[in-house]
């Protein structure tokens, strides 16, 4: 049964933004900084993609363990200790005296954000009234997309002006209204310790997100061996056949691998994966394009993202109110083959272009995606019963970052260390195939809205 614990839907709602937009704030904002970083701490090369790398795995691997403990021990219990150790992370961060001890403190931001995000998530599918579902979820995606856009420009703001340091102690002003706000929300349902936890599959489960993650991202760390990585990946394809197999024989499973066939979840999946994909990938690389074949400076740049993030910040909550009335599928396919038509110009990318013509394929992209995002995620969210919507939420917050990842080592693979237009334009076409993808899955969408029990 549900806590009785007076609850309003706004609070689980902004409760649940503070705590999404943690993720891409933490995973962006450090990449303009690591040259100051590495430089302060005396550290090579290597250890910046260390820095990187470590946040990533953990966060793409921890999230859907996260989501099970809190539909075993608690939502709400499960939110408020990883946003607290969020932030005690993000403190050792701040002050690190050395780059190991500031990889570790990343790796530990990951780890406890991946407990809070998903049952952040999961308090909305649970208390918030099906009529608002999607308007809420599209309020949380234009967040995400957001923190994930403005990132890099503020990164480099904060950085110039204060140092790299200062960029952990940002984290507090959005740590301490979520932990002020999930304070006052209920749990949605009673936690329960029945049965004993699932440590087998836990163990499969990370063994396999982690191992998946290290050899899509290990390649481009320098003086990794590719034996290394290759290994790293038949590690993992060994766990998820042994996790298949395990799930089918236990009562309890911590990750049912049955929600992948109900009606809409794989599809939702599938259309955050690619979506964020191609999102996250233009983030990368058009700044990438500008600085060095163009010679913007990082105002510019961060001015010309802008564009693009207004957009999924506007057209994110349109996409959920579009949801509540016409059903998921429909808003879902429309703002995916939307952003598919704004990625295509960017083929033929020039380094002769004017400024609108790069602004004008953005401001597309980015009204697709923010279109997208809440019925995909309503829709993956209610393919789930309520005492199973933490689990739920942590498997599609990792298809999310698995996209992320997969853009990642994608466009390091394409571009190299030194990319002229006809490398860059590859990569877009790859990303209008990306988006494609997005729009053909998202087209398996539920046409409405059918929420389990």
């Amino acid at each position: 049964m549900p806590e009785t614990t007076p609850v309003t839907s706004g609070a689980v709602i902004a409760a649940a933004i503070f705590a999404g937009v943690l993720a891409p704030l933490n995973s962006t904002m450090i990449v303009v900084a690591l040259p100051e970083v590495l430089a302060d701490l005396g550290a090579s090369l290597t250890w910046g993609s260390w820095i990187v790398v470590s946040y990533l795995v953990a966060m793409a691997a921890i999230q859907p363990l996260g989501g099970s403990l809190g539909d075993r021990f608690g939502r709400r219990r499960l939110l408020l200790l990883g946003l607290a150790g969020f932030g005690v992370a993000s403190l050792v961060a701040a002050v690190a005296p050395s780059v190991e001890v500031l990889v570790a403190a990343r790796t530990a931001q990951a780890v406890t954000g991946a407990s809070a995000i998903p049952n952040a998530t999961a308090l909305v599918r649970t208390l918030v009234p099906t009529a608002i579902r999607g308007r809420a979820f599209g309020l949380i995606g234009a967040g995400i997309g957001v923190a994930a856009a403005i990132g890099p420009p503020l990164g480099g703001l904060v950085t110039g002006a204060y140092g790299w340091r200062w960029i952990f102690a940002l984290n507090l002003l959005v740590l301490v209204p979520a932990m002020v706000l999930a304070a006052r929300v209920g749990d949605g349902r009673q936690a329960t310790r029945a049965g004993r936890f699932d440590l087998v599959g836990s163990g499969l489960l990370l063994t396999a997100l982690v191992g998946f993650a290290l050899a899509a991202t290990l390649w481009r760390v320098p003086g990794v061996p590719w034996p290394a990585v290759v290994a790293l990946a038949l590690v993992a394809a060994a766990a998820a056949w042994g996790l298949r197999r395990h799930v089918a024989r236990v009562a309890a499973p911590v990750v049912d691998l049955r929600l992948l066939g109900r009606p809409g979840f794989l599809a939702a999946g599938g259309s955050i994966l690619f979506s964020n994909l191609t999102m996250y990938t233009i983030l990368l690389a058009v700044p990438v394009f500008l600085a060095q074949l163009v010679g913007w400076g990082a105002r510019d740049v961060g001015l010309l993202l802008s564009g693009m993030s207004l957009l999924m910040l506007v057209f994110g909550p349109v996409g959920g109110w579009l949801a509540d009335r016409t059903g998921r599928r429909a808003p879902a396919l429309a703002g995916t083959l939307i952003a598919m038509l704004g990625a295509a110009p960017l083929v033929l990318v020039s380094t002769s272009w004017a400024w609108p013509a790069y602004l004008v394929p953005l401001m597309v992209v980015g009204t697709g995606i923010g279109l997208a995002g809440a019925p995909v995620q309503a829709a993956a969210m209610e393919a789930a019963g309520v005492d199973e919507a933490g689990q739920a939420a942590g498997l599609f917050s990792t298809m999310r970052y698995v996209g992320s990842i997969l853009g990642a080592a994608g466009m390091a693979a394409i571009l190299g260390s030194a990319a002229g237009e006809g490398a860059f334009r590859v990569l877009f076409a790859l990303l209008v195939l990306a988006a494609g993808a997005a729009a053909a899955a998202s087209s398996r969408l539920p046409r409405g809205v059918e929420p389990m029990g």
